[in-house]
């Protein structure tokens, strides 16, 4: 039951919640709440990016380094899946250690150099965000590749997790969702740079193609 709740959480935390935590944050830091809503986003915004964070198993627990990245970057852009990623960022101390390994290491498939490429040269905006629109041959070797490395991971005892860049990392996560939705998806910036990445299996087109 509790891993159902875990997984869902997205769905059971709407406004009346995230307005409850708001308020027992302001009596401690009246300022970060007032000058971010609604000055700089809505009370909407700010539920949409908890949600986001949620649905990816992100701990918000640290609520103000949520809000306070919020209130850098607001001024900047109003778009709230690029918002997420800046505090995904913000969060890469408990980001790393939720998927350290007991010798202090994130293990995880990697993407090549032409993967990446691919997929950077694909992502189109759309209502829904930015999607990675592949030609459905190479989408479906590449999913192929995908689940030949998660059988790898399992078969090394490592929980199935793919590290990319920032710039591609939402909407590889959108792409992959669709067939394997519970995959782990992190990018190196959500990473503390002095823990070493150890590449079980390294994903090129050129393999899948």
């Amino acid at each position: 039951m509790s891993e159902i709740i875990r997984r869902h959480s997205h769905e059971l935390v709407g406004r009346q919640e995230i307005q409850k935590l708001l308020d027992r944050l302001k009596d401690s830091h009246p300022k970060v709440v007032e000058e971010l809503i609604p000055n700089l986003l809505s009370l909407g915004g700010v539920v949409r990016v908890l949600q986001n964070l949620l649905r990816e198993q992100v701990p918000i627990r640290d609520l103000l380094a949520i809000l306070e990245t919020l209130g850098d970057w607001a001024p900047m852009t109003k778009d709230l899946d690029m918002l997420t990623e800046y505090v995904r960022q913000s969060l890469s101390r408990t980001i790393t250690k939720t998927h350290q390994t007991a010798d202090g290491q994130i293990a995880a498939i990697t993407l090549g150099p032409t993967v990446e490429t691919a997929i950077a040269g694909a992502i189109q905006p759309t209502d829904l965000g930015p999607l990675v629109a592949l030609e459905p041959s190479i989408a479906e070797k590449l999913m192929q590749k995908l689940a030949r490395s998660i059988e790898k991971c399992s078969a090394l005892n490592h929980q199935p997790l793919v590290v990319c860049s920032g710039h591609i990392r939402a909407p590889f996560k959108r792409f992959v969702e669709r067939f394997i939705p519970n995959l782990v998806v992190l990018s190196y910036n959500e990473i503390l740079s002095q823990v070493e990445i150890r590449s079980l299996a390294m994903m090129e087109l050129s393999d899948a193609d």
